[in-house]
């Protein structure tokens, strides 16, 4: 396992990365870290069943179907 390494941004990637950090009040590095670490925490195991149902069967959900399912999360992680 790696001790750890750098990674390289080029100048575009920077740019969005100090103005996402500067939006949310942190430092880029602490901002970089903050959303590696969401990322690898979340779980895609269900996105990965997802796209392998999508590429079986060639069927997906509708627009308006989805959005139901985004109301009902947003609504759910907002009244807990």
């Amino acid at each position: 396992m790696a001790d750890g390494f750098d990674i390289h941004l080029n100048e575009d990637q920077a740019q969005r990365l100090k103005s996402a950090a500067e939006a949310s009040g942190v430092d880029p590095t602490v901002y970089a870290l903050q959303v590696l670490e969401q990322a690898m925490e979340d779980d895609w195991a269900e996105d990965f069943r997802r796209i392998a149902e999508y590429e079986r069967t060639g069927e997906s959900i509708g627009a308006e179907e989805w959005m139901q399912g985004l109301r009902e999360a947003v609504h759910a992680k907002f009244k807990a």
